[in-house]
Formats: structure tokens, sequence, C-alpha cells
């Protein structure tokens, strides 16, 4: 067992592994989805559409982590994780091709086109050693530089030239998503029914409500450059 792995339970004979774990995934996700059509009217600009797809994508990852890599992980096997890696990876680059696209006249085409050749060299990088190393680091290693080195560089020099909320919001959302990740590091668990995953499954929450308010506050003409 998993130290401070949540005890199975069972409700009648439907055996549920990891139930907090797997309750506190289903709450990340409800906030992901509620943030994918929530922000549907918002703009048809590309930057925040494919924020849009970044919530909806994780979100898709998380719930097949939730049922494939804890509930019900005794039944699929623990191969089947990849799915979920997988989808995780995509959308953790929609976030960054997002970030792009949205500060594209802030840094002007040059550093953008390099930039972006440098995300898709990444990204299907990512893709190719998950499968060779079948390791969740590289999906951890693949968000921290998607997330911490492109989203919350770009949106910060965006902010500090257009003062741009979604911006704004979007690196405070990284900055919770980096506390989610201490959570797990430094094994912080109340106890085995409240572990270091069901707490990191809270600020990943707030993470993404905090930029589901970036995104519901984007206002395209006020952040021409």
């Amino acid at each position: 067992m998993i130290p401070f792995q949540n005890p199975t339970i069972y409700i009648g004979d439907l055996r549920i592994d990891e139930p907090i774990t797997t309750l506190t995934d289903l709450l990340f996700i409800g906030v992901c989805f509620f943030a994918f059509f929530k922000t549907k009217h918002v703009s048809n600009d590309k930057g925040l559409t494919l924020y849009r797809w970044f919530f909806l994508l994780t979100g898709a990852s998380t719930l097949v982590a939730a049922l494939i890599g804890h509930a019900f992980l005794y039944y699929f096997g623990a191969d089947a994780k990849i799915y979920g890696w997988v989808t995780g990876i995509f959308g953790t680059s929609f976030a960054q091709f997002a970030a792009l696209y949205h500060v594209r006249k802030t840094i002007g085409e040059s550093v953008f086109k390099g930039l972006l050749v440098l995300c898709f060299i990444e990204v299907i990088t990512a893709l190719v050693l998950v499968f060779v190393v079948w390791s969740f680091v590289v999906v951890e290693v693949h968000s921290a530089f998607g997330l911490v080195l492109i989203v919350t560089i770009l949106e910060n020099i965006h902010y500090k030239k257009t003062k741009s909320q979604l911006s704004l919001f979007m690196i405070y959302g990284v900055g919770v998503a980096v506390m989610a990740v201490l959570c797990h590091v430094f094994k912080l668990a109340a106890s085995v029914w409240f572990n270091h995953a069901d707490l990191s499954h809270i600020f990943m929450a707030l993470s993404m409500y905090l930029m589901y308010k970036g995104a519901s506050k984007y206002q395209p003409t006020t952040e021409l450059v």
C-alpha cells in the first residue's frame, strides 16, 4: 500500500479504492468542466479558445485518472493509466499554446514563431517519452514546462504591459498549482482519510477556478499593445 493511501471501501459488491482521492478528483473535474462551459460565450479569441480546451482536456484526463488510476485500478490494471497521461499531456499543451496566442502581439512575431516551434517539439517529445519511459514523471515535467515556464512567464510579461486580468489570474492559478505539487512532494497528509493527494486535489480545484476567473474576465479590446 502507498503510504497514507485511503482504505478501500465497498458499496454492496462494488469495490472502490482510494475513495476520498477519487472524490476530490471529481471535485477538480467539476471545476474544469464548469470552466469550459461557463466561458463558452466570452470571446472567440484564439488564445481564450485554447485555454477553454485546456480546461476540458485537463478535466477529461483527471476523470480517467480518478476511475482508472484510483477507484478501479485493480480492475483496469496499471498500464491503463497511460490513457490519462496522454490526455493530460494534450491538456497542458493547450495551455501553453493558449498563452502563446494570447501574448502574441506583446512578444512580437519572431519570438512567437520561435516559441511556437519549441512548444511543438516539446509536446512531441513528451508524447514519445511517456511511452518509452512509461512513467507519470514525464507528465509532471511536461506540466512544469508548459505551466511554469511558458504560461507563467509569458502571461507575466503580458500583464506588465496590459494589466490583463486573464494574465493575472493565470499567474495566480499556476502559483496555487505549485502548492498542489508541494503537497505531493512533502506528503502533507492529515490522515489516511485525507492524504497528500486529497489535499493536492483541493489546491488543484482552486487553481483551476482562478484560471476560470481570468478567462471569464477576458476583454480583447482592453489588451491592445
